[in-house]
């Protein structure tokens, strides 16, 4: 198939070409359509630098997240280097927001073993336990297989995590009943949490079922709470942190060590030199 003529396609196709992440070129596709909104009726290739920087003004003034604006100069990084080629890393100047730092909302044991007993389907709370006990992002735990699990060395393969990287997390030998329930003899590319139709859940109906387990119990808590609440709660522990980097599968090590700023003294036996 020839690579397509129209901007969407083709930034979609050089994207796929890359084997960037299909939630990456979503997001890549979404933020360059606004691009193109805003800029019409001047076409991409022939706006300026300063063009380019006003737009990003525009996403800034619209109160969007840092976060979001990283993703846009992202985008438009890859279309006027990668695609047009109209510069090279070096001259495209345009600067990315600071970085806030902000601690990592994490629950306490007795909390997250509460979110789990506020959910009434077996599934379902091995699912919230899963995302704790492994550290795992919502999207490996959708994407993960029967096959994926070794229960005798409770581990988990997690295949093309963030960054397209595999890796080893652990599971809980608290999980091993259940997990053995939820595989029984199906095939081993089997999805290991379908939903009811034995389809692969989505990341969506995982979200739900942790949102409503927090109301329930008057808890603000996330998937990815839980992910920080494992990272956190192995720190407290001990666990050596570049350890803790491989199985949560940070690139950085600073990534992980935002942890250290959010273990609990009292667990840690510090106490206040006053």
């Amino acid at each position: 198939m020839p690579l397509a003529t129209d901007l969407f396609t083709r930034f979609q196709q050089e994207l796929r070409l890359r084997n960037y992440r299909p939630n990456t070129i979503r997001t890549y596709r979404s933020a360059l359509r606004g691009y193109v909104r805003w800029l019409a009726p001047v076409h991409p290739r022939g706006a300026s630098l300063e063009q380019v920087q006003g737009y990003l003004l525009h996403v800034l003034d619209a109160g969007r997240s840092r976060s979001m604006v990283d993703q846009v100069v992202s985008a438009l990084k890859f279309l006027y280097i990668e695609l047009y080629k109209r510069h090279t890393p070096a001259d495209f100047c345009i600067a990315r927001p600071r970085r806030e730092f902000t601690l990592p909302h994490v629950l306490n044991r007795g909390e997250v073993l509460a979110l789990a007993d506020a959910v009434p389907n077996r599934r379902h709370r091995l699912a919230v336990l899963l995302l704790y006990a492994a550290g795992l992002r919502v999207s490996e735990l959708v994407a993960a297989d029967v096959g994926d699990v070794d229960l005798e060395a409770l581990s988990l393969h997690i295949r093309c995590g963030k960054g397209g990287r595999d890796r080893i997390t652990v599971l809980s030998e608290r999980l091993q009943e259940d997990l053995i329930w939820v595989c029984g003899r199906r095939p081993l590319d089997a999805p290991l949490l379908p939903n009811n139709d034995g389809e692969r859940w989505s990341a969506r109906s995982v979200q739900h079922v942790v949102e409503r387990a927090a109301a329930r119990i008057g808890v603000h808590a996330s998937c990815h709470t839980l992910r920080h609440s494992f990272a956190t709660h192995l720190l407290e522990d001990g666990t050596d942190i570049r350890f803790i980097q491989s199985l949560l599968g940070h690139a950085k090590i600073e990534t992980t060590t935002r942890y250290t700023h959010v273990r609990n003294p009292a667990v840690l036996r510090i106490r206040s030199p006053l």
